[in-house]
């Protein structure tokens, strides 16, 4: 029963919903505080888990850590980072930090993917020309507008697009999926990913990536922790940016050609003419006006800076001949998805987030860990008979 109702409050919509659903489905009436306390007692007990792992990660030397426990080592290993949004309810917050005060409730989550993929490799780029989904007017609008908040659309009109980047040549599929979310902070979430990505063999495979946006706080993840995986910044927020820079203040058609050149460079990796072409629109606009960052020279000096400080990491085309992943799409769906527990804006969370986010992961993964929980949990509750000796 236990394991009943621990899988409805971390799967429903709310607490009240999960009682609802525990009298449709299971037959049994349960109040919304109790569902709510063991809940939270089963997410706490693997939360718990989680940070033993990782303090065992931790304890093993250098070469251990680099090999696999196990037996089955992935063709391909990825790992995707990225955050979420919560609403965290404090009243503390509102009367210590004047920043905290802008900020609202809403705080960030960290979530992690651990994805086991194959794929070929190839001695020549298996997708040189860049997928029509990224050089279709209406899709970059919106795919623009929804990622950084940009708006510009170009004045032109094109086929719809005949591709996406889920079905280009080469592209690696997805075997296995595992998931980390927590609210602990940055360095709890790195030793906790790094410890379930060893479990699992990924630091023995020969192709490695992590996958993730410009975010500062990723990287230093990369470095801490996964400084062996191949450096990929998420391709789709690239794009964005270089969209951003190529249509601002010149919604015409020649901002358009423009874009899909850049583009194209983007895609290949060919970084040395993409910034000297976005280096020289910067030099046409001027400096921009003081506190402005909506304008186009801002936002083309942001583009050019987010382009710098990231060309190490964007060598599309040479990941693409490894097989290895170029978007963070995966990562973006399991957010979502654990979005649907958590996040809204009529639900506030205390300490209630950490063991919701647990338990929203564990549902998430598609390792055997949550199932292996309820083994060990049963058989640590089983009583011992005790006898005594006749006399």
């Amino acid at each position: 029963m236990l394991r009943k109702v621990a899988y409805a409050g971390s799967q429903s919509a709310s607490f009240p919903r999960a009682t609802q659903d525990l009298e449709a489905l299971a037959e049994v009436k349960v109040t919304r505080e109790r569902v709510q306390r063991w809940t939270k007692r089963v997410g706490n007990e693997r939360a718990a888990e989680a940070q033993q792992q990782a303090e065992q990660y931790q304890s093993l030397t250098l070469p251990i850590q680099r090999k696999s426990p196990t037996d089955q080592v992935p063709q391909v290993a990825c790992v995707m980072v990225d955050g979420g949004r919560i609403q965290i309810r404090r009243r503390q917050d509102f009367s210590e930090d004047k920043n905290t005060q802008s900020k609202g409730y809403w705080r960030e989550s960290l979530v992690g993917c651990n994805l086991s993929m194959i794929s070929d490799e190839h001695a020549e780029d298996p997708c040189p020309t860049i997928p029509k989904t990224f050089v279709d007017p209406q899709r970059m609008g919106d795919l623009s507008r929804d990622i950084k908040g940009f708006s510009g659309r170009p004045e032109t009109a094109n086929d719809p697009p005949e591709t996406s980047p889920d079905d280009r040549e080469g592209r690696p599929q997805v075997l296995v999926r595992s998931v980390v979310a927590t609210r602990a902070g940055q360095e709890a979430f790195g030793r906790h990913l790094v410890a379930t990505s060893h479990a699992r063999g990924f630091h023995a495979a020969r192709r490695k990536a992590f996958v993730a946006d410009g975010a500062a706080s990723n990287w230093t993840i990369h470095r801490k922790h996964f400084s062996h995986f191949t450096p990929v910044l998420d391709f789709t927020h690239a794009i964005c940016y270089v969209y951003a820079a190529a249509l601002a203040g010149r919604a015409c058609q020649v901002a358009w050609r423009d874009y899909v050149t850049w583009a194209q460079w983007l895609w290949e990796g060919n970084l040395a003419p993409l910034l000297k072409a976005v280096q020289a629109r910067s030099e046409q606009l001027g400096a921009p006006p003081e506190g402005d960052e909506a304008s186009p020279a801002a936002i083309v000096i942001r583009t050019l800076g987010y382009l710098k400080n990231q060309r190490t990491r964007m060598k599309y085309a040479e990941y693409r001949k490894l097989g290895l992943p170029i978007t963070s799409s995966h990562i973006e769906s399991t957010i979502k998805q654990i979005n649907r527990r958590v996040k809204g804006t009529e639900k506030f969370w205390d300490q209630g987030a950490e063991p919701l986010l647990q338990l929203a992961a564990d549902h998430l993964s598609e390792t055997n860990d949550l199932e292996q929980f309820w083994k060990r949990r049963r058989r640590s509750l089983q009583t011992t008979r005790s006898y005594q000796t006749a006399t």
